[in-house]
């Protein structure tokens, strides 16, 4: 059998990583030949995040010393990973873990050469009976983060060639010996661009399927920020360039 590592950055989390890791332990992956490997790294909070996770049966637990940001947590799950896919699980309730399935389900055509990202703006698409695209964005969600989405998409495929249409996704999949061959180098929410750009000039073939969104609000607990944006704009045109590691 095949092994999914769920990598999980948490950072004052209290009030929802115990409802997902209770979400993610009821996904049936082993009717299709999958086990699962839950790794959380605990970016040094200040609340019961730890406390909550250590309760649970089969989940690792790494605590960082410091709080040095989301990318490096990611990173460490990644070295602690063994599985033969890696994704990347936020701690809110965005995501819908039941998703894991169809990505599996993607990934397995060529398991060591494709990466499966879970497009919130596909999974949110409707038509009208004259086929016309009606919706593609959630109700629930700033219009300003959406456009911002949007905007990557594009500036992805000027520099890359490759459309992406949810760049901003924190739904993954990485080829697991492939992503744990890379040395990151960044280590805030611009990791996710950093990878995507190691993926596309690995010449990996990154294909979208679509996911269920949940929109949190800053009130939420939600901590990405406007100026997210303009450094993900930066890292995409820093590591068009770099020299892969």
């Amino acid at each position: 059998m095949r092994t999914l590592s769920i990598v999980i950055p948490a950072y004052n989390e209290e009030a929802s990583i115990g409802a997902l890791l209770e979400k993610i332990d009821q996904v049936e992956l082993q009717s299709i030949g999958v086990n699962k490997e839950v790794i959380v790294v605990d970016d040094c909070s200040s609340d019961r995040t730890g406390e909550i996770v250590k309760q649970h049966k089969n989940v690792s637990y790494y605590l960082q010393p410091e709080n040095h940001g989301k990318g490096s947590a990611v990173k460490r799950g990644i070295s602690a990973s063994t599985g033969d896919w890696v994704l990347v699980q936020d701690a809110d309730l965005e995501y819908e873990p039941n998703d894991y399935i169809p990505m599996i389900e993607e990934a397995n055509h060529d398991p060591e050469h494709i990466s499966i990202y879970g497009s919130r703006l596909l999974g949110q698409i409707v038509f009208s009976p004259e086929g016309k695209r009606i919706k593609s964005k959630h109700k629930d969600q700033k219009f300003v983060n959406w456009l911002a989405n949007r905007l990557l998409t594009v500036f992805a495929f000027m520099l890359f060639g490759k459309w992406i249409t949810d760049t901003l996704t924190a739904y993954k999949l990485y080829p697991g010996k492939l992503v744990r061959s890379y040395n990151i180098v960044t280590s805030g929410f611009e990791t996710d661009h950093e990878l995507t750009a190691f993926l596309i000039r690995s010449n990996i073939n990154i294909k979208e399927v679509p996911i269920h969104y949940y929109p949190r609000s800053v009130e939420d607990g939600k901590k990405i920020k406007t100026t997210d944006f303009f450094i993900a704009l930066i890292t995409f045109l820093r590591f068009r360039f770099r020299r892969l590691s």
